[in-house]
């Protein structure tokens, strides 16, 4: 009896002392990684320091075949030869797909990657950016936000309530943030500009921008460089909840030399002129 009872506190205590170095170990990582995003938070977004952070945070493709599930779901045959038509059968593109969700989902990006295209993905959700390194895309990923301002942040993120119908989908809280009631805060994100990301990797043109990020949309373009350093051929913007609303997104655009093709459902597609 008293064998048995000494073995079994031998393996609580062996159960403790993992646990309390597993918690010492993921605390250190943690507190570690918060350090390096102070170090870099203020300093200019084209710093060295700043790009050889985000090359580090910067998941590369993978190389392992597809794994997706039965929730996928794809947009109707159409918005695909709408696409098509619009890059004229490419297939060896760059594109960036913000609000990537779980790289499944509606993805707006999938299809054109099966045809030979890469890219970068963005999703700022812990838990869906978990998800979407399981369906092995072929292209590369980072789990931040885009920052809406010309500046490195770091910001408050809420989730929708699943009594809402929309579980799983966040937004970034601005400071002039006043109604939330169906979503809850879900913790903090970290916000760079995409100009600092595409510096990050040396892409210096992109195909196709697809960007949804549940209304700070507008406010995101306007970080965009649009000149040599960043040229972008096709814009993709979820309109819905923007607040600026269309007129004042196509207004900013066209400023920029863009031309609007067309609106499909919530999403406005815009040309950069030659």
């Amino acid at each position: 009896m008293r064998g048995k009872f000494g073995t079994f506190v031998k393996s609580v205590v062996l159960l403790v002392a993992f646990l309390t170095v597993l918690f010492l170990y993921t605390f250190c990582k943690s507190l570690s990684e918060r350090n390096a995003f102070l170090e870099i938070q203020n300093l200019p977004v084209n710093d060295p320091r700043v790009l050889d952070y985000l090359r580090q945070l910067i998941i590369p493709p993978s190389t392992l075949p597809y794994v997706f599930t039965n929730r996928s779901k794809k947009y109707p045959s159409e918005f695909l030869r709408q696409l098509d038509k619009l890059f004229k059968n490419k297939n060896n593109g760059f594109f960036i797909e913000c609000g990537a969700n779980d790289g499944e989902f509606f993805s707006n990006t999938l299809e054109l990657e099966k045809k030979g295209w890469t890219g970068l993905l963005i999703e700022a959700h812990p838990e869906l950016a978990k998800s979407l390194l399981t369906k092995h895309r072929k292209a590369w990923f980072a789990n931040i936000c885009l920052s809406p301002y010309n500046n490195i942040s770091e910001m408050q993120f809420a989730e929708a309530n699943s009594d809402w119908g929309l579980d799983g989908i966040g937004k970034l809280l601005l400071p002039d943030t006043n109604n939330m009631t169906h979503h809850r805060l879900y913790g903090t994100v970290r916000c760079f500009p995409l100009a600092s990301l595409m510096a990050a990797m040396d892409i210096k043109h992109v195909d196709y921008f697809s960007l949804d990020v549940e209304g700070v949309d507008l406010k995101v373009l306007k970080t965009l460089p649009f000149d040599d350093t960043l040229v972008i051929d096709y814009i993709q913007v979820e309109i819905v909840l923007v607040k600026e609303g269309q007129q004042e997104v196509t207004k900013f655009l066209k400023s920029k030399n863009y031309t609007f093709l067309f609106k499909r459902d919530f999403d406005l597609f815009y040309k950069r002129n030659s």
